[in-house]
């Protein structure tokens, strides 16, 4: 497990974080949080160590003060991993690998999480993608990196009532063709998934979804989806508000129609609408979401882009319209 006692108050009674892999609100959140720790030529691979960690239930506990100092311990793993990865690739090819060598490298993978077995980079490669909270944070982070600047303009909740609310939230536009809006909206503990602005009304939905899709699937740049035999349902979601295309207005209002539903009364009621909704209507899923205590919930955090353009470039265009699509291109799935 993971421990931060400048977040106890946040985590009581010592600061245990949640298991990151699990609980996407938390994660998204945090590396929301402490994206300015973070050494830009290693994040993806501290951010997979920071999870490792959380998620973990062996000891002993990695233990800090402060997210400072778990970041500067996840960089040095990071970095004595590259310092193996190199040294690995130099040993001659005919080199035996003796049992000391065996010791330490069962050491770092289970210090890291990571090394070339198909498996692990699989696992990998669904925490970044498939899990929706880290799709989302990697699109938004991409295209900062690539210097979108993305500023969050406003954060709220909307549940039963606020279904007017949030339908005008969702409405939203940018406030001139040199912007774009990045709608980061939240089922808590359920689906998270962005919903891409441009001036002249095009929208796009980009998302991945735990255990079921990466987001490189459902923005059609290649066949990462969890099994052989994709649903029906989930293929026709996707031919209408996938393959990072533009929804139609048409689709957009039903789909404006479907989220207000969804937070209009109970958990049963979301479980209702779900099987329209363009996320992943699978049965099992759905029971999931029947079953829930307490009342839904989806927040929206909207970001505005003010230099698009320049992250465009630096994605390299290639005449795609997406921004988000650019930037889930712009990144290894693993």
């Amino acid at each position: 497990m993971l421990i931060i006692a400048e977040e106890k108050d946040a985590y009581p009674p010592n600061g245990q974080i949640p298991n990151l892999e699990t609980d996407e609100k938390a994660c998204v959140d945090i590396l929301t949080r402490i994206q300015p720790l973070m050494p830009a030529d290693l994040r993806g691979e501290v951010v997979g160590a920071l999870i490792n960690w959380s998620e973990s239930a062996l000891k002993p506990d990695q233990s800090f003060g402060t997210w400072a100092e778990a970041v500067t311990a996840a960089t040095g793993y990071a970095q004595r991993d590259a310092a193996r990865a190199t040294e690995s690739s130099q040993r001659r090819r005919d080199q035996a690998t003796d049992g000391v060598d065996l010791v330490k490298l069962n050491a770092a993978v289970g210090s890291t999480g990571k090394t070339g077995d198909p498996q692990i980079a699989l696992r990998d490669e669904s925490r970044r993608w498939a899990n929706c909270g880290m799709a989302a944070f990697q699109i938004r982070e991409q295209l900062r990196t690539a210097g979108g600047k993305p500023a969050r303009l406003s954060h709220d909740t909307y549940g039963a009532g606020g279904g007017e609310a949030l339908k005008k939230a969702l409405l939203a536009t940018p406030a001139s063709d040199a912007t774009v809006l990045l709608l980061d909206c939240q089922f808590p503990q359920v689906h998270n998934f962005i919903i891409e602005v441009h001036r002249d009304g095009s929208r796009y939905l980009a998302q991945g979804y735990q255990g079921t899709y990466f987001a490189h699937w459902w923005l059609g740049i290649n066949n990462s989806y969890s099994s052989e035999e994709v649903p029906a349902e989930i293929l026709a979601l996707r031919e209408r508000y996938g393959l990072g295309r533009a929804i139609s207005p048409e689709d957009y209002a039903t789909l404006l129609d479907g989220l207000v539903a969804t937070i209009s009364t109970d958990w049963q009621e979301t479980a209702k609408q779900w099987p329209a909704l363009p996320f992943n209507p699978d049965r099992q899923e759905i029971d999931g979401i029947r079953r829930r205590s307490g009342s839904p919930t989806l927040l929206v955090e909207v970001f505005e882009l003010s230099e698009p353009a320049v992250a465009r470039k630096a994605l390299g265009d290639t005449g795609v319209a997406s921004l988000s699509e650019l930037a889930v291109r712009g990144m290894a799935t693993a």
